[in-house]
């Protein structure tokens, strides 16, 4: 704004010289005049307002030549003056303000982030302890199970000379206890497997449709191909990764679209993770790579990053069934 009201200065001040070559004599003066009070102005701007004064003390010696004129003029740069800085004012203060909603919107993004990763260790915390309920309930049934077997086979085996007829009972008692045991330890075992899928599945829908809400970013979600027998640990990594990913596309992409593909392919599962934002050459471990990437590792897996108008962020995980057990704790 000073260089504008400097160039005002000088439009102001040729006017008036060239007024005053044309209309008296002694130009000279005239000239001096002028350039002292252009060089009186350049300090009020660049150092401090009182040496307007100077402008005023010299109208005094512009007495002869009509003042009027540049004094008129300058209250017209007065008042422009004015309106210029209540703008200026007005323009720093929306600045303020829009700066520090910003700031706030990060502050709640970031809670709202933590969170969700405090509910989804919660989750965790709920489903370790229905896993040790779950163990709790099949210890108990092999328990009674084994227990009563071992003192059926203890008394057929004194029972065998004896007593054939009534060893060869205990020991079908035995057998008939053992299978039925084994029976409900599978169908507890069967049960917690086939409720992890549909509990994954509805976990990251529930995590998707939370940030399309927190962030107000436009985001698409499609799963493909059968994800009914993804293993529970692959599951965990998957959630894992795609919590991450949105996560750095809150704090660094500035993004307003998000592309989400689950699919279920032979042999491996796969997750990308793509937005329109600024993109990353040089993604840094800082930004929560590194930790995506030993999720990925420990099932043999990949973790590929593209800079392709925005990042797109891909996960790749063989499925391999011998890791549905020592995963699923992750």
């Amino acid at each position: 704004m000073k260089l504008f009201l400097l160039l005002t200065d000088v439009v102001i001040l040729t006017a008036y010289g060239a007024y005053a070559l044309h209309t008296f004599q002694g130009f000279e003066t005239i000239l001096v005049l002028l350039l002292f009070f252009f060089a009186a102005r350049v300090l009020a701007l660049a150092v401090h307002p009182a040496f307007m004064a100077i402008n005023v003390g010299l109208l005094y010696f512009l007495w002869p030549y009509h003042p009027e004129i540049l004094a008129l003029s300058y209250l017209f740069y007065a008042a422009l003056y004015v309106f210029l800085a209540r703008r200026e004012e007005q323009r720093l203060v929306l600045t303020r303000e829009n700066t520090l909603l910003k700031v706030n919107q990060k502050n709640n993004l970031r809670y709202l982030f933590l969170k969700e990763n405090y509910d989804s260790q919660l989750a965790l915390n709920l489903r370790l302890e229905e896993r040790r309920a779950i163990a709790q309930q099949i210890h108990d049934l092999l328990g009674h199970s084994m227990t009563a077997s071992i003192l059926q086979l203890e008394a057929s085996a004194e029972l065998l000379d004896d007593d054939p007829e009534r060893a060869r009972s205990l020991l079908n008692n035995a057998t008939c206890m053992l299978r039925q045991g084994i029976d409900q330890v599978r169908e507890a075992v069967h049960q917690m497997r086939a409720d992890v899928p549909a509990l994954k599945a509805a976990e990251m829908r529930a995590m998707i449709d939370r940030f399309r809400l927190d962030s107000g970013i436009v985001t698409v979600f499609n799963e493909e191909g059968p994800l009914d027998d993804v293993p529970a640990g692959i599951w965990q990594v998957i959630l894992g990764n795609l919590r991450e990913a949105l996560t750095n596309i809150i704090r660094h992409a500035g993004a307003t679209q998000v592309d989400i593909r689950l699919q279920a392919l032979p042999g491996v599962v796969r997750l990308e993770v793509r937005d329109n934002g600024r993109g990353c050459e040089n993604p840094v471990a800082g930004m929560g790579i590194g930790g995506m990437r030993e999720r990925v590792a420990e099932y043999g897996g990949s973790l590929l990053l593209q800079n392709d108008r925005g990042m797109r962020v891909i996960t790749l995980i063989p499925r391999r069934e011998t890791h549905d057990d020592t995963g699923s704790g992750h």
